[in-house]
């Protein structure tokens, strides 16, 4: 039985054959859940199965943002094309078929930057780069960048370039220029993920120049600013106008007239300002408007509506926030002190471009004089290759660009929202209008970090028509993954929230996720039902809220009090053996493996949560993505080779001696300490002779053989000589979630022999190099120990959650404040906004805020949080059965009883009477839980909880879109949490047995599971056949079957190696040996003698020759690299002049179509090979066809031989089994017959006909 395809996905797989045009660009909105994957596996195969617009899987291109994810497509490909195979009986389909899976290998199917280095390789010829450059690893790409920034630095600073002075003086400190460096990869890393780098640098600098001569409130950022006061401004008249009405009330709060007036007062000013002095002018009065209080006694306030009061206190009070942040305004400065500002901002901003520019000049020449390349010059140099020179600024295609073109007939762009702008650009250069496919999710685009550019998207789908648009639009709604319940939950939310203003999307029907997963006939021990918030108040064991709200989320007591919590629920579900739903629709036990642990961030919670879990019986692992240098067996590690390096250093020496590697206790460390004066080094010698202390003692000894061997040996060594004396890896192993920390330890070995690898050496220069990655935020992951079958809960950021689903989930630390670190920088960064610097007193060395840096701060800022909406967006989705929200609070009110921050939300969001929340509600989320409450606050019944908790009087609106979802709001003390004491259930006297390795008890097992113990596999055979085989090893194994039948006398291998002397070789027509290489115990092997011959064969011109000419050529081939001078010294040209110079040559030259080294791979009856297989089971053929070319309509195909053999019958006898299966895989791979098969032998210098 077929896939039953919803409308949306079956017109996503045939367009544009259900519109009226021939051709369509499609955009596919793919929600979470919705199956994107499924349905462009099956629009490739509609393709390709297509018999009336014939495709072929290498006129595809497939760019999918994962090496993982081109290899799962490939494969999911495969499959789907080996069914198709089997599922028809049409033989012309089935031809079709088997020869597309044969293609598959070739197909391109791969990351953007997979086919960047295939269009390199292609086109190289057409670039100024070294044809034999490779791409660098990270290390040595980081320490090239270090040294050529250096370098640079050092010659501004002699020859007085770029105000480096004034930059120097800006951004760095006394110490070093790590700050003005940091600024520089910054700038230089953002800009090199756009098209036109150095372009946009200085495009970035225009807005600088123009506003030294123009009124500050002219300039790009003084609009911006003017229209967002306007918008505040307005903000307040809205508010007062409601403020009339209820004071027109009976029932109103009259006493509060005179703050109505004053607020009224302060408009009518504000609004009166024509000019910026003059607003600002306002701005500073405003305190006058705002002392008065909202106080009212117990008798009073029963004259009037408690709704009314409460509504009109929160719009006043709002009012008067407002207000109150107009005191401190940019306003407030004079336009001819912002002029004067931008002109001694100019030369800084200039003086920064011009040298992040000159960086990039200079690191694209080192990378050339060294043939290095990183990853963005794949994207860049295919970019060179693919514009046309001169339009850089509006790209068009070049001759290479038309030609890609013409070679696919669609392109399709898997992930499309994480795409950048050189991508996209590199994207639309090889396609048509009329021939993409992009699929992907706004609402999942989270990869900001890694430079991706949602708006590319968000254009698209705001501007993409319906059926019949040339730019079409498909919405897949449909949510097959997640119970109905979590979705309307998650629509409940965001149909709030996620707006236009505040998170660049409004979330409407259409973009609604669509229960597709109904849940029926569920049992009563089902795990799901309602979405749960479950929050700790942790008010009486903390600060009032009020005076804690900026550290509220990062409180270790309180993060244990919630893994408490999350731990006690995880096993109160699994041990009621409550039952999940399985993707089929059947029902089982829930397993550990169905819970998943979300967290923005696992940085210093993640190992923690694993060891208390474990401690509870809880089976977990944690795969944290950042932290690896701040994981304690790494940075041990890193300590004491520091002090390896120098052991002068106090701080490292003294967390080295305190590890478990040394085991000295405060009290010792602080008694060396005392000993004398000078470092800890100098003194333990003679400290630990007076004390006899072993440890100590080993511990010099240890250290003076590593210094020894650090200036001897490279970092592998020593590391890997640490690790054996001190069992560093066992002992890091037995730690609490010992997997990823003995895994971890070991890929810092690995990552020292990369760094070597590339040539570097020395443990100073390692260790700068690891501190430069530290410094720029360039983590390695943590080592990933865990597969799907492994029976654990798994503890992950939501990052690596994308893509994953799992039964059960909790959300956890939804309290935890947004990172907005990155906004509190000098400089601050934006595609669209570009450059915001901040002004800089230099006599004081203290920075100011100015206008282009609030305006970009404000920008990004809105960025930040849009994407927050997206990444909790991401969260609620991951569920299948049941969504836990949990975190903790610190009180809705203070010890006075003032409304915390949280109870403010709680209150105005209430109030709201419209479906989407107002944006400067929502932009006043600093957690996931700000947007949880403000939007849980206004369900009818989950959000009682919430309204009972600040006393909620005012007045409601609940008929919203999804309110019929159910919600659970859950409020608990959160002083009864915190005990990760935990004590496993076992009692001493079965300890006591297993200490004495006795037997727990004594169970007759079930006769079933002594059944399943004794299984032996029926097919074991198969096991031990390949499903993949090489044509040499099946040419083997038909040879051992006729020695087996007796029909040949013995089994010809292939000869591999023929020893040659130096004699023989000066005399013989294989080549000239080269000098170095005339010792007399020297031999070249056979294997070297055919692959530098093949390799010849391929590279070589077909063309006719001189023997002159020939020579000339292969000397060429050196030039350009394909060569290196010894093994061009191996070559003989006279053999190669002598096939050349042959009848079968002539031919090759004349051939109109030639293949050269043309892979293959084709399924392959199995029963050909092993007796033993099932009918029907194939083996998978894969094999290099030297040269085949056409002759009147059929193939000619040749094979090229080195062996030493002294007749033709010889080649003949051992190569005809290969060439019969070249011969069928060409055959069936083009569909043409072979007319004719020759062996050219170098030796005999014949061409051998094989019948």
């Amino acid at each position: 039985m077929g896939v039953k395809w919803t409308p949306e996905q079956e017109s996503a797989i045939i367009a544009p054959k259900d519109s009226s045009l021939d051709n369509q660009t499609l955009l596919v909105a793919a929600a979470a859940g919705s199956g994107k994957t499924a349905v462009l596996v099956e629009r490739i195969i509609t393709r390709l199965k297509d018999m009336d617009n014939p495709l072929s899987v290498q006129e595809l291109m497939v760019v999918t943002f994962t090496k993982a994810a081109a290899q799962e497509m490939s494969a999911r490909i495969g499959l789907a094309l080996a069914k198709a195979m089997e599922s028809t009986d049409d033989a012309t389909l089935q031809a079709r078929l088997e020869r597309q899976l044969n293609l598959l290998p070739s197909a391109h199917i791969s990351t953007l930057h997979s086919f960047c280095q295939w269009v390199i390789r292609s086109y190289f010829y057409k670039l100024d780069i070294n044809p034999t450059a490779r791409i660098g690893n990270e290390a040595e790409m980081a320490l090239l960048q270090q040294e050529v920034l250096a370098d640079l630095l050092t010659k501004s600073y002699e020859e007085g370039l770029y105000n480096i002075y004034e930059l120097a003086d800006f951004f760095s400190d006394d110490k070093s220029d790590a700050g003005l460096t940091a600024k520089i990869m910054s700038l230089y890393n953002y800009a090199m993920s756009l098209a036109n780098p150095d372009g946009w640098l200085r495009k970035a600098l225009e807005p600088y120049k123009e506003a030294m001569n123009i009124n500050p409130s002219d300039t790009l950022w003084g609009e911006y600013m003017w229209s967002n006061h306007m918008d505040v401004i307005n903000r307040i008249r809205e508010r007062l106008e409601r403020m009339e009405q209820i004071l027109l009330d009976p029932t109103g709060p009259h006493k509060w007239q005179n703050i109505y007036d004053n607020q009224l007062a302060a408009l009518g000013m504000l609004s009166a300002a024509q000019t910026w002095d003059d607003m600002g002018e306002a701005c500073k009065h405003m305190d006058t408007f705002i002392k008065d209080q909202f106080r009212m006694g117990s008798k009073e306030a029963q004259a009037y509506d408690p709704i009314l009061v409460a509504e009109f206190k929160s719009l006043g009070g709002q009012n008067k926030d407002d207000l109150k942040a107009m005191q401190t305004a940019i306003f407030t400065v004079l336009e001819a002190t912002l002029q004067d500002q931008f002109k001694a901002q100019y030369p800084i901003i200039e003086g920064l471009v011009e040298l992040t520019i000159a960086f990039h000049q200079a690191y694209r020449d080192m990378k050339q004089e060294q043939g290095i390349m990183d990853f963005s010059d794949l994207e860049h140099l295919c970019l060179a290759l693919l514009v046309e020179p001169g339009t850089e600024d509006d790209p068009q295609p070049s001759e290479v660009a038309k030609e890609l073109q013409d070679t696919f007939k669609e392109i399709m762009v898997d992930e499309y929202q994480d795409t950048n702008g050189v991508q996209e650009t590199i994207i639309n250069l090889i396609s048509r209008v009329d021939n993409r496919f992009y699929v992907g999710d706004v609402k999942q685009a989270i990869y900001s970090f890694r430079m991706a550019d949602s708006s590319l998207f968000m254009e698209k789908y705001n501007t993409y028509g319906g059926n019949d648009a040339v730019e079409r639009r498909i919405d897949l709604a449909k949510n097959f993954r997640s119970h109905e319940n979590i979705l309307a939950a998650t629509n409940f939310l965001f149909y709030q929230i996620m707006t236009e203003d505040a998170a660049e999307l409004n979330y409407t029907e259409a973009e609604s996720l669509i229960p597709g997963r109904i849940v029926e006939d569920a049992p009563e021990d089902w795990v799901g039902g309602d979405v749960e918030l479950q929050l700790l108040d942790v008010s009486k064991d903390t600060l009032g809220a009020s005076e804690s709200d900026e550290d509220e989320g990062d409180d270790p007591e309180n993060n244990e009090r919630e893994l408490d919590f999350i731990i006690q629920k995880i096993k109160e579900i699994h041990a009621a053996k409550k039952q999940v739903q399985n993707p089929d629709g059947t029902f089982r036990q829930i397993e550990w493996r169905d819970f998943a642990i979300l967290r923005r961030s696992l940085a210093g919670w993640g190992t923690r949560a694993v060891e208390a879990m474990r401690q509870a019986g809880i089976p977990a692992v944690v795969n944290e993505r950042d932290g690896y240098f701040e994981a304690q067996e790494i940075q041990l590690l890193l300590a004491l080779l520091s002090i390896i390096d120098n052991p002068e250093q106090d701080l490292p020496m003294a967390a080295v001696l305190h590890s478990g590697l040394v085991g000295l206790d405060a009290n010792e460390l602080g008694a060396l300490r005392l000993s004398g004066e000078g470092s800890l080094w100098s003194l333990m010698p003679s400290y630990a002779e007076e004390a006899q202390d072993e440890r100590l003692l080993a511990f010099i000894g240890h250290m003076e053989r590593w210094r020894t061997l650090s200036r001897r040996h490279g970092v592998t060594d020593l590391l890997w000589d640490i690790y054996e004396s001190q069992d560093y890896v066992n002992y890091v192993g037995a730690m609490p979630n010992g997997l990823v920390r003995r895994a971890n330890v070991l890929a810092l070995y690995d990552r020292a022999k990369g760094y070597e690898a590339s040539g570097f050496r020395g443990l100073f220069r390692f260790l700068r190099f690891v501190e430069s990655l530290r410094d720029s935020n360039q983590d390695m992951p943590l080592a990933n120990v865990v597969s799907e079958a492994d029976n654990v809960v798994r503890l992950m950021t939501i990052h690596k959650s994308k893509g994953l689903e799992f039964p059960v989930v909790f959300l956890s630390g939804v309290q935890k404040r947004f990172n907005m670190m990155d906004l509190r920088s000098e400089l601050l960064i934006d595609k669209n906004a570009g450059l915001g610097l901040k002004g800089y007193f230099p006599d004081i060395r203290v920075s100011f805020p100015t206008m282009p840096w609030f305006y970009v701060k404000d920008v990004k800022e809105a960025a930040l949080k849009a994407e927050e909406q997206r990444i909790l967006y991401v969260a609620l989705t991951r569920a299948r059965d049941k969504l836990f929200m949990t975190g903790f609070i610190k009180g809705f009110k203070n010890s006075k009883g003032v409304l915390s921050t949280i109870g403010e939300l709680i209150k105005n969001a209430a109030s709201v009477e419209t479906q989407q929340l107002p944006t400067d509600i929502i932009t006043q989320a600093n957690t996931y839980l700000d947007w949880m409450i403000m939007g849980f606050a206004r369900h009818l019944d989950g959000g009682n909880p919430l309204r009972v908790a600040i006393e909620y009087e005012g007045p409601t609106y609940f008929d919203l879109p999804d309110k019929q979802c159910r919600l659970k709001v859950e409020i608990h003390d959160g002083s009864l949490y915190g005990d990760l004491d935990y004590k496993a259930d076992i009692d001493e006297t079965t300890i006591n047995k297993v200490r004495e390795l006795k037997a727990v008890n004594s169970v007759e097992l079930p006769q079933e599971i002594v059944d399943r113990f004794n299984y032996s596999y029926p097919y074991n055979d198969a096991t031990r056949r390949t499903a993949k085989i090489s044509v040499s090893e099946l040419k083997r194994r038909f040879q051992e079957r006729e020695l087996e039948a007796g029909t040949i006398d013995t089994l010809n291998e292939p000869i591999a190696t023929v020893e040659v002397s130096a004699d023989d070789l000066a005399n013989s027509v294989f080549g000239r040996k080269p000098q170095a290489l005339q010792s007399e115990d020297d031999v070249l092997t056979g294997a070297q003698w055919g692959t530098l011959m093949h390799e010849a064969m391929q590279w070589l011109p077909l063309v006719t020759y001189t023997q002159a000419s020939l020579t000339k050529e292969l000397d060429a081939l050196v030039a350009n690299g394909t060569f290196t001078e010894e093994e061009r010294n191996l070559l003989s040209d006279t053999s190669l002049y002598k096939f050349f110079s042959s009848d079968l040559g002539k031919r090759l030259i004349n051939a109109k179509r030639i293949e050269r080294e043309l892979p293959f791979s084709m399924l392959f009856e199995g029963k050909r090979v092993y007796d033993t297989l099932e009918d029907g089971e194939n083996l998978f053929l894969q094999g290099i066809i030297d040269t085949a070319f056409e002759e009147d309509g059929e193939w000619v195909l040749v094979d090229y031989k080195t062996d030493r053999v002294t007749s033709g019958e010889e080649l003949i006898k051992r190569y005809k089994i290969q060439m019969d299966l070249y011969k069928e895989a060409l055959q069936r791979l083009t569909g043409m017959p072979v007319k004719a098969c020759y062996i050219y032998s170098f030796r005999l210098h014949d061409a051998i006909i094989v019948d």
